[in-house]
């Protein structure tokens, strides 16, 4: 159990990197975007379940103060839907890294944000990879993953598997509490723990 808890704490370090270099990355291409529009106030509007605009293979880039690379986010598609006020990013690709050396890489089929950034879903082959100096890599690996940063909270009603180092969990789902330091799976549960080596 403590190995668990150990676990999930390490796995919430990469949440508040990935999702705000995400949800960044995102706010600046829809305010850029969206001051070019066509149509003005008095142009013909699209109905609200249509996307307003649309990108086609982008690569955005966030920087620190010293001009560093720290997050890196590109896509086959972006379009945003005005009727849910959602983007949507077709194969997204995240590449984010702290101060502290802590990689983290996440990718999928699809991206959807809400636009507070509150709710992050990754759907079709999820896969959210961290390295961490002086700590086993860790991957979670889902067709679906709904990440909620500011509850710190990550959820799958999909098999899902964590794998650490050599450690590997698989379960029917998964409910990850990065505020208590818990996970569970639920369904056909397994896992192999395997000790690191010294």
């Amino acid at each position: 159990m403590q190995r668990l808890v150990r676990l999930w704490r390490r796995l919430s370090l990469l949440l508040p990197p990935l999702l705000m270099v995400l949800l960044a990355a995102l706010s600046w291409w829809v305010a850029q975007e969206a001051g070019r529009g066509a149509g003005g106030p008095g142009g013909p509007r699209e109905p609200p379940q249509k996307p307003d605009y649309f990108l086609h293979d982008f690569h955005t880039r966030t920087f620190d103060a010293q001009g560093r690379i720290t997050a890196q986010l590109s896509g086959q598609a972006m379009q945003h839907i005005p009727g849910n006020d959602t983007v949507r990013i077709t194969q997204p690709t995240l590449r984010a890294q702290t101060a502290q050396g802590v990689l983290t890489t996440a990718q999928a089929q699809i991206g959807i944000s809400n636009s507070d950034g509150s709710n992050v879903q990754l759907l079709g082959d999820a896969v959210v990879h961290r390295i961490a100096p002086n700590m086993p890599e860790l991957t979670v690996r889902s067709d679906f993953l709904n990440i909620f940063p500011n509850a710190q909270r990550i959820s799958s009603n999909k098999p899902s598997t964590v794998q650490r180092g050599d450690s590997l969990f698989s379960g029917g789902n998964l409910e990850m509490n990065g505020l208590d330091g818990t996970f569970a799976m639920r369904g056909q549960v397994s896992g192999t723990v395997v000790r690191p080596r010294r």
